[in-house]
């Protein structure tokens, strides 16, 4: 029988069941699963129900009653917009448009209930990027993403096939947000700018869709603006990030962003009052922060960015002073991630350069330059590329210690499991 000589239902059905990408067989499944757990009991084998699934589509004969509400709870669809109300379907359903059942007043029920995942599902997923945020400074970006992006992909077939109840998307919208702002930040390590945007951004999406803090993405965007050198863009996204931030550890983290931002386009002052805030909100009340999440900001990282401004306002004393900040923080217990450790002992490395010691570089740079390739990520090749650049100062051309180092270096670089790009600051 042609599409166009069977009932509009039958083709519907068929056509519902081939835009889920599902198979006879698995409708069958998914019917069963729909029932609730006396009703399950009592259906044939999904042999059977298989059949029937056959026998709709080819428009044999019209799903009863039970069928019919299992349909519209497998696909999440109305039985007005399943089954239509048609003379046809009407007298089939028992119905006419003149004399509602009880059936459209449960079929609606069971459209608003329906939801493809359970509540211990969601908060098994929030679990999982928890635990994907604390390994951020124990595992290296290339290893992390892709069990970063798996996880994004698993709840984004969630949310597309099949629905959920209201309160269940606007959760894994938020937690998406989490995971989208978690690849943002993973893929600017491995310099992969442009897709760090694009994540970061549509992060901030789906915390707006979800009534979330937008404040993570917006934090992940500001990084990858100050990567791209959009010092302004990136200035700005991070003081909007902190008006908006609540009193957890990224409040911290944006006001130093925004300082190192600052700095970088040459604002001194608003780079100084940045730092300021971010001193402030970190002697606050403040959420707990295990120093070692995606969303950390310990009291190292918080020297890291004090140096960080020194260094790019020709201050070589001041980050001098916040790496002795960083090395107390981690004497008095502080977790020592080492990444934020590599960039300490290399930003201090070059205020000792600015300051014409290169013994005093050497004693620095030379622990880091052992790190393992697959931890030498954009964050921390960017201080030895600066470095480099630094050391090719007409002042150091003859200085043996600037030419091993410098070599040293180029092996590092050339060492990282990514492909490094100029111009890293």
């Amino acid at each position: 029988m042609a599409d166009k000589e069977l009932p509009a239902w039958a083709v519907r059905l068929r056509e519902e069941r081939i835009r889920r990408l599902w198979s006879q067989k698995i409708t069958a499944v998914r019917l069963r699963n729909a029932a609730d757990e006396r009703t399950r009991a009592a259906l044939p084998s999904d042999e059977s129900i298989q059949r029937y699934v056959r026998d709709y589509e080819a428009g044999k004969h019209f799903p009863g009653d039970l069928y019919a509400e299992l349909y519209c709870r497998a696909f999440g669809l109305t039985r007005e917009y399943l089954f239509g109300t048609t003379s046809e379907t009407a007298a089939h359903a028992g119905y006419t448009n003149l004399a509602p059942t009880k059936y459209d007043a449960l079929s609606l029920h069971s459209w608003i209930s329906a939801t493809n995942i359970s509540d211990d599902a969601i908060r098994g997923i929030a679990q999982e990027i928890s635990f994907l945020s604390e390994a951020h400074a124990s595992r290296a970006p290339a290893l992390l993403l892709p069990d970063v992006v798996t996880l994004h992909r698993r709840v984004q077939v969630i949310l597309r096939e099949g629905k959920q109840l209201l309160r269940q998307t606007r959760e894994l919208y938020k937690l998406d947000a989490d995971l989208l702002a978690h690849a943002s930040l993973l893929l600017g390590d491995l310099h992969l700018d442009d897709a760090a945007l694009t994540y970061g951004m549509t992060a901030e999406l789906c915390a707006e869709e979800s009534d979330a803090n937008p404040a993570v993405a917006l934090s992940v965007q500001a990084k990858t603006q100050r990567w791209r050198q959009k010092f302004a863009e990136s200035a700005d996204l991070a003081r909007q990030g902190y008006e908006c931030s609540p009193a957890t550890p990224i409040r911290i983290l944006l006001a130093s962003q925004e300082a190192n931002a600052a700095a970088l386009l040459g604002d001194v002052r608003r780079a100084r009052e940045a730092l300021r805030r971010a001193e402030a909100a970190a002697d606050g009340p403040i959420g707990p922060d295990s120093g070692v999440s995606a969303w950390s900001c310990p009291r190292p990282r918080q020297a890291l960015f004090a140096l960080s401004v020194g260094v790019n306002t020709g201050d070589p004393d001041a980050a001098l002073r916040a790496a002795n900040m960083a090395d107390t923080a981690w004497a008095s217990g502080d977790p020592k991630v080492e990444g934020t450790w590599a960039q300490i002992r290399l930003g201090a490395g070059i205020a000792h350069i600015m300051r014409g010691d290169l013994d005093g570089m050497l004693r620095e740079v030379t622990p880091v330059l052992s790190m393992a390739p697959e931890f030498r990520m954009a964050t921390v090749t960017a201080y030895t590329s600066d470095m480099e650049v630094r050391l090719r100062q007409r002042r150091f051309v003859r200085d043996t210690t600037a030419n091993e180092i410098m070599q040293r270096i180029g092996e590092f670089n050339s060492g990282a499991l990514v492909t490094l790009r100029p111009g890293r600051h």
